[in-house]
Order: structure tokens, then sequence, then C-alpha cells
């Protein structure tokens, strides 16, 4: 009895995990929030010893200066909304949300945390990044439309 107790608490302990994993996925908060802009691995780093697993040499993906920009990552699995303002004060995104799925137009509002009128802010001017799982019904194999703070970004097909 004992094990058949243990055996029903692994699987729905398996069940649970699962459930969450896929609830990770479609997730619309952030899954990174970092200054400067997102990076791609371009090559494996060399001189690792046998058995070790060496770091990718990673570089970091250009995009106009100054403009808020939107790209694919991980063959489309993620999405990386870069804004640019002051060091202290970055947009940052908080969710996405799907506005036309792919059968309907393919498009995304990225809404951001407000700056508060009182907030001192630094005035320089330098890219944030922040990364969102590319939600499971839209498509890369058509543009995808995101909306942000009233502008529009078209991100070409991956």
């Amino acid at each position: 009895m004992v094990r058949r107790l243990r055996v029903r608490q692994v699987g729905a302990l398996v069940v649970a995990v699962g459930a969450l994993s896929l609830a990770g996925c479609a997730s619309p908060t952030p899954i990174e929030d970092f200054p400067g802009l997102p990076t791609v691995p371009v090559a494996a780093a060399e001189g690792a010893d046998e058995g070790e697993e060496a770091e990718p040499e990673l570089e970091e993906i250009e995009v106009p200066e100054g403009e808020t920009s939107a790209v694919y990552l991980d063959y489309g699995d993620r999405l990386a909304v870069v804004t640019w303002g002051s060091s202290t004060c970055p947009v940052v995104g908080t969710d996405i949300v799907v506005l036309e799925d792919a059968d309907s137009g393919n498009s995304v509002r990225v809404e951001t945390e407000p700056i508060p009128d009182d907030a001192v802010c630094t005035a320089d001017f330098v890219p944030h990044t922040t990364i969102f799982g590319t939600p499971e019904n839209l498509t890369t194999t058509q543009p995808l439309r995101v909306e942000i703070n009233g502008e529009e970004i078209v991100v070409p097909v991956k």
C-alpha cells in the first residue's frame, strides 16, 4: 500500500511539474530584463578541456541606435524588445499581449512599466532589453507587428 501511495505521489508530482513548465512557456511576463543589447552565440569557444563544455562566443545584435526595436532570438522561440532611454529610468516591458493570432494578423502589444513623474533620471541614452517567450499562437513565418508605447515595429519573417 505504501508503494502504491508513493507511485501516485510521484505521478502527481510529474503531472504538476509538466503543467507548470507548460504554463511557463505561455507566460506573458518577461523571461529576462537587462541593460544593453541582446546577444546571440556566434561560435563555440576554443580551448576547453576535454569533457568540459566551452562557453560560446557571444555577439550583440545590431539594432538601429535610438530606435525601439524587436528581434527574434533562439529561432523565434523568444522575442527581444530593445528600448532606449535613461540608464536609471529604463523603459521596461512588463507583459506581452496577443492582439491578433497568426490566423488574424500576427500582432502583439508590449506593455511597459510607467516611469514615476518624480523619478530622478540620468541624461544618458542607452539601450535596455526585455525578452519574452514568443506566444504560442503566433508564427515566425509571417511578419510580426509589435506595438509598444504608441509605436509599431514590424519584425520580419524568421
